[in-house]
């Protein structure tokens, strides 16, 4: 009884809503109102001293369910719910549940590779439960400029949580997507077209931002590439042979050795290898212009004056 008087009086529905949702008819919930002695409203549909516009705020900007609207303008959830019907705005319930503004990707295909290389490099996607609509990706890493390059990947299409730092130093971050990020869930098994033609140069830069290295070593510039997936890389280094990147040297790791956060290393890690003066002048260039880890650019410049002052004094 308590719960119909509340459905009735506080939340404004209806008596036939309050009836459906019961699984009675409309003449029960009208006998135990009677019996509370409550007042019944006269039948019809109270009319919304609000306009077309207020009410698309209100529900698409300011994201509130009808509930919200129908206690804030004191009238039934089902009058909110007729009139956004009517306007054709009505949300699914996976839709409904989204708290957030988002944006759909951009669709351009360079920034598609770019991500789709540096989520299979560093990231984790997931969609949250079946039929939801939302693709979380998160990350936790030591490095700043990681957390603030993922922020600023994401955080243009939607939410961006992050994380206080724990006692070792690692940032817990995650970003909540519309389903035009579906491209990134299980983005090894999507990766063949990335591989190809104008894709395949932000691709793997983002590769790169997520899993390489560019360092100087007994005084001369080198790249390094490492990761689990040997046929990944097996697939990159053709790529680069088919560009006129050569020398390229892929092994594998000695031993299984702790990595960052003092994790030991699941299977076998494989390595890229490219030190040669000329080729490291081929890929930089193919791989500046896409580039987006602040790290990762110093450390090609720096590699870059390394590579010019050999070569002055050669």
């Amino acid at each position: 009884m308590n719960k119909i008087l509340d459905l009735y009086v506080n939340k404004r529905m209806s008596s036939g809503d309050i009836a459906k949702m019961h699984g009675c008819c409309k003449a029960t919930v009208l006998k135990r109102l009677k019996m509370a002695k409550i007042r019944v409203r006269e039948p019809g549909r109270p009319k919304l001293n609000l306009t077309d516009d207020e009410l698309r705020a209100l529900y698409i900007s300011k994201k509130m369910s009808t509930w919200k609207i129908a206690d804030l303008l004191g009238c039934g959830r089902s009058t909110i719910h007729r009139k956004l019907a009517k306007m054709g705005l009505t949300r699914d319930i996976s839709t409904a549940h989204i708290k957030y503004a988002r944006r759909h990707f951009s669709g351009d295909r360079s920034e598609m590779a770019y991500m789709l290389g540096f989520a299979i490099g560093d990231l984790r996607v997931r969609k949250i439960g079946r039929n939801s609509k939302t693709i979380k990706i998160d990350c936790g890493s030591t490095k700043k400029d990681q957390i603030n390059l993922i922020r600023k990947l994401f955080s243009k299409y939607g939410h961006v949580w992050v994380g206080a730092p724990t006692g070792l130093g690692k940032t817990q971050i995650e970003a909540f997507l519309d389903d035009s990020f579906l491209f990134l869930l299980n983005g090894r098994d999507n990766v063949a077209w990335a591989l190809e033609g104008d894709a395949f140069a932000p691709f793997l830069a983002g590769f790169t931002d997520a899993e390489g290295s560019v360092f100087i070593s007994n005084g001369k510039a080198a790249y390094s590439l490492g990761n689990y997936d040997h046929e990944l890389l097996e697939l990159i280094k053709t790529g680069l042979e088919k560009r006129s990147v050569s020398s390229i040297h892929l092994y594998k790791a000695g031993k299984k050795y702790p990595v960052a956060g003092g994790y030991k290393q699941r299977s076998i890690y494989w390595h890229i290898k490219i030190n040669g003066k000329e080729q490291l002048l081929k890929l930089f260039s193919m791989l500046l212009p896409h580039m987006r880890h602040k790290k990762r650019i110093d450390d090609i410049k720096k590699a870059l004056r390394n590579i010019n002052l050999r070569n002055r004094y050669r």
